[in-house]
């Protein structure tokens, strides 16, 4: 369905805007820090910080990716395909142990199909330069 993760990321911030899955105030792409780039950021209402990474594919390097991103984000997610969500789903228990969420765009929607544990982040500070990121827009 999507040629290239760009197309993914594209499509779930169309349906950020409508669909407020976590009631997101702000979003921002591509948060580089130290450890790695985070495809997108984006802000609750209720001031938490999500993380979210994108793959058409490799679900287990997103997984790792997502959980990298724990140092500074309130939560953390994996975007896939509805059918590669599927598939990673099948592995929750990996996804438990790092306490990340799946997310997959499913008819038109943006779909949690498991929800990301919400914990204070092990660095703030990045946390404080990562929201500084979202509110630049």
């Amino acid at each position: 369905m999507y040629s290239t993760e760009k197309e993914l990321v594209d499509c779930f911030l169309t349906h950020l805007v409508s669909d407020r899955p976590w009631e997101s105030s702000d979003y921002n792409i591509e948060f580089n820090y130290l450890r790695g780039k985070t495809d997108i950021i984006t802000v609750s209402v209720d001031n938490e910080l999500i993380a979210i990474e994108a793959k058409l594919c490799k679900w287990r390097k997103a997984l790792h990716q997502a959980y990298r991103n724990r140092c500074f984000a309130n939560r953390s997610y994996v975007l896939l395909p509805q059918k590669i969500a599927e598939l990673a789903f099948c592995y929750e228990h990996e996804f438990d142990r790092r306490g990340v969420g799946i997310c997959s765009i499913l008819n038109g929607h943006i779909t949690i199909v498991k929800e990301a544990v919400m914990e204070d982040p092990i660095q703030p500070w990045l946390r404080e330069a990562a929201l500084q990121y979202v509110a630049k827009g």
